[in-house]
């Protein structure tokens, strides 16, 4: 391979005028070499540029930009890092190629892009800039006659392209073939009369294709907090991309499990007041995470206007998240400042009364974008499909980004969030029968929540090979029940009517440091990891309790008077957590190896204290460049709470996975398909003693197994698609509760099936509007461990569709298009969720 580093060079003005000359007189040494080696191999191609220290590292490129020039266009490749970008080049008629095989194209989010601009300048009919793999960028020129001439310089904002639509130096002209009189009269940078040039410093109109690959993502850093492609991730990992949540447009997070294998709707935690998913068979309770770091898990459903995607790691590890449950991880992505100006207004307005409007403006805020920002307000004013029902939001988030220099940032998040949001206990089930749409939330009943969220992320290169991440949070919740008023136990045929007034308020704060470091030893690449967090929660709450009367579950009505003597309740508690870890990531010819170690332990004055030791290991053979295998075992440690009849605090729970599985990327590298078996197994679990609710019991073992496949991508261009099947054999292989053992554990179906496609029109008279169609199987679930009553399958159609016309978006959605009655999870009898019935959906946006 022939080295002309000496082509690249700053941009200054004697860079610039012999630039050209140098262009010429290089391509002419690589040609003879190139020639030599083989005469016939890419026809007129030749090596443009190589560096002389080669990196493993891939280098990101947050943003690419063509601006005019008096020459032709320049192409910018923005990043911090651009001297070190690898660079070689082709040509293939018209078509100047050249290939980055260290890079990647994407936004400060973590989400990939390609890029196009049609016909930016005359002589030059296309510019994109693609990842062609996991590893790789391509730019592409063409040239409308002829191939064009290209420069290539260094730049404080990254690499830039200059690009001449004229065919001289990178082109020797064909001695057959000589250049016409009418080409030497008309260079390419003028433009013929019928075709105004644009001047110089306007904005070219861009169609930029494939934000984010559609459904899909190369990559995702909740596995491993590393930069590793997902084909060389040991772990099976689902992604809900923004490009998914805008067109499902969902009012409930859950409402897009089932598009992930492996992952249900679970019970409504409190009445509806936080999310739960069950992952693999299990909970994943407080186990939410936003940008890594713990979720507020106090009364919050997480607003999505500033989330950019949802990651959902399947397999918990205490590796890097400490104590959890051990179905898996579930991580918010929020939505970062951009360099780029952007400004969106949205206004949506659906059945039951709902009304939401939202703005996300984002650009810098220095003339050099140093310092960038965002702000994203959303308001909502809705009610339920049962009466008495509101859910209406007030959701504030400014962030700033400060660009520390050597490729580094710090940035700062804020959030303000109210919530007036009632709570609902759901159907019912008793004597066979199913109590839909019905509503046990007394009128009088008022919840309002107010939630503050401050949080920083450092990311600061130290060299070359290391960066040190420092991130933080603290979160502050107000939960004012004045009164609370629900009906959620059965007293015979009736459900007893529960008063409460509370002031809760709650804080946490979770701080974590990371070193991270590139290096070779021999043969084998590294990617260490080193870090440590600290987390803390406390909670101190006042009331009143009371239950008065009863609710017939048919006829549910609201008109007995209100406790006069209610008893005084108040509790104060706090739990926390720490840990040191270290995980290492390894390449080593085809085998990828990811292994690591934490220490840790936890204390809470409600439950146990105890320290433990937790491993994590992977290995990945990459078959091909598109295909791997994988094998993984983890370990997890939750505590648990509650006295046993000794007095003593039970001992955590403990839960160890094994997994193998395939991951290929196809149609060139457009869609994805996964494949996992899982054996997943916890043990020494306690619960409240049935017959005496002041103490728990020790109960015994669950053991989770089972077959997940994902497919996201784009089949075609026009075609998109997301799609999940799972096999879950889940069973209760130890209890000492009688009729327990042997029982399928709580909503856990066998099948389930998510699918939803998307077809865009891209051309013709039907030109930006899109159809999506999307259905959703569950199969059959036990709605409690006693297995006394069974949820039933059901199968859901959902319907959406997009018009899109120059800078307004129209979007209608339809839930549930047959108006099924189903439950999507259980807690007990008395409290079962409902899903959804019909439900329609349209909005306007308008974006500039």
């Amino acid at each position: 391979m022939v080295n002309f580093s000496q082509l690249r060079c700053r941009r200054i003005a004697a860079c610039r005028q012999t630039s050209l000359l140098l262009t010429g007189v290089f391509f002419f040494i690589g040609m003879q070499a190139t020639w030599a080696k083989d005469a016939n191999s890419f026809g007129n191609s030749q090596i443009l540029v190589q560096l002389p220290t080669p990196t493993s590292e891939i280098i990101p490129i947050a943003g690419v930009k063509a601006t005019p020039t008096e020459k032709g266009v320049e192409v910018i490749l923005e990043t911090l890092l651009g001297e070190q970008l690898q660079i070689t080049n082709r040509s293939t008629g018209n078509n100047f190629i050249a290939d980055i095989p260290n890079a990647q194209l994407r936004l400060p989010n973590g989400n990939a892009f390609n890029f196009r601009s049609e016909k930016p300048g005359a002589g030059i009919t296309e510019i994109t800039v693609i990842n062609i793999n996991a590893n790789t960028v391509r730019v592409t020129v063409v040239g409308e006659n002829a191939l064009p001439t290209v420069e290539l310089f260094d730049d404080n904002i990254g690499l830039v392209f200059g690009i001449n639509s004229t065919a001289t130096a990178m082109q020797p002209p064909d001695p057959q073939e000589p250049e016409t009189p009418q080409a030497e009269q008309n260079p390419a940078n003028e433009t013929p009369p019928q075709e105004p040039a644009a001047q110089q410093d306007d904005a070219i109109e861009l169609v930029v294709t494939g934000e984010q690959d559609g459904y899909r993502v190369p990559d995702a850093t909740t596995a491993s907090r590393l930069d590793i492609p997902l084909l060389e991730t040991p772990a099976s990992i689902g992604v809900i991309t923004e490009e998914f949540i805008e067109d499902k447009a969902p009012r409930r997070v859950e409402d897009l499990a089932p598009y992930i294998s492996g992952v249900t709707a679970g019970n409504d935690g409190q009445g509806g007041l936080f999310t739960d998913f069950q992952i693999r068979g299990f909970s994943t309770g407080s186990q939410v995470y936003i940008n890594g770091l713990r979720d507020n898990y106090r009364s919050l459903i997480r607003d999505f206007a500033n989330i950019e995607r949802l990651e959902i790691l399947k397999g918990f590890s205490s590796l890097l998240y400490g104590t959890g449950s051990p179905g898996g991880v579930v991580n918010y992505i929020t939505k970062k400042p951009q360099a780029t100006p952007g400004y969106k207004f949205s206004v949506d307005v659906g059945s039951f009364d709902f009304y939401r409007s939202e703005v996300d403006l984002t650009g810098p805020l220095t003339e050099d974008k140093n310092v960038l920002y965002r702000l994203v307000l959303a308001f909502q004013d809705s009610d339920s499909f049962v009466d008495n029902v509101e859910d209406n939001r007030i959701f504030v988030a400014p962030s700033l980004t400060f660009l520390t220099g050597g490729g580094g940032s710090l940035t700062i998040e804020g959030e303000y969030y109210r919530q007036d949001k009632d709570t609902s206990s759901g159907a019912k089930f008793l004597n066979g029968e199913f109590f839909y749409d019905r509503s046990y939330t007394d009128p009088r009943n008022s919840q309002i929540y107010d939630h503050y969220r401050i949080a920083a992320y450092l990311d600061q290169p130290i060299s070359k090979q290391w960066s040190i991440n420092l991130s933080g949070q603290y979160f502050n919740t107000q939960r004012d029940l004045n009164p609370l008023l629900t009906s959620g136990f059965f007293e015979g045929d009736t459900l007893n009517r529960f008063y409460r007034t509370l002031f809760d308020d709650y804080y946490q704060y979770n701080l974590r440091g990371e070193v991270r470091g590139n290096f070779n030893v021999g043969a084998s690449e590294h990617k260490l990891l080193v870090g440590t967090e600290y987390n803390k929660y406390r909670s101190r709450f006042n009331g009143n309790i009371a239950f008065f009367g009863n609710v017939d579950i048919a006829n549910p009505t609201f008109d007995a008077p209100l406790p006069t003597d209610p008893a005084e309740s108040s509790a104060d508690f706090s739990d926390s957590d720490w840990g040191v870890y270290i995980q290492d990531f390894i390449k080593l010819g085809q085998f990828r190896l990811l292994a690591g170690l934490r220490y840790g332990g936890f204390d809470s004055v409600t439950g146990s204290a105890d320290n433990f030791v937790s491993p994590s290991v992977g290995l990945v053979y990459n078959l091909t460049d598109s295909a791997s295998v994988y094998t993984s075992f983890s370990q997890s440690t939750v505590p648990q709470y509650g006295l046993l009849a000794d007095g003593s605090f039970p001992d955590p729970r403990d839960a160890t996975q094994y997994e193998v599985g395939a991951k290929v990327n196809l149609l060139k590298d457009r869609l994805t398909v996964t494949a996992a078996l899982f054996n997943l197994k916890q043990t020494n679990i306690a619960e409240t003693d049935p017959t005496n609710p002041d103490v728990s019991i020790l109960v015994g073992d669950i053991r989770s197994r089972g077959f997940e496949l994902d497919i996201s991508g784009k089949v075609t261009e026009n075609f998109s698609l997301i799609a999940a099947y799972t096999y879950l054999d889940s069973e209760i292989t130890k209890s000492v509760v009688p009729g327990q053992e042997g029982n399928r554990p709580i909503n856990s179906p066998r099948h389930t099936v998510g699918l939803y496609g998307k077809y865009q029109f891209i051309g013709g008279s039907l030109k930006g509007l899109s159809l999506g169609t999307g259905l959703v199987y569950v199969g059959e679930r036990e709605g409690d461990n006693e297995n006394t009553f069974e949820l039933p399958g059901y199968v859901r159609v959902d319907l959406g569709a997009a018009y899109k016309v120059n800078n307004l978006t129209f979007r209608l959605g339809i839930e549930n298009l047959f108006d099924i009655r189903y439950a999507s999870g259980s807690n007990n009898s008395a409290t079962i969720s409902q899903g959804s019935p019909f439900a329609l959906t349209g909005s306007v946006s308008v974006q500039f």
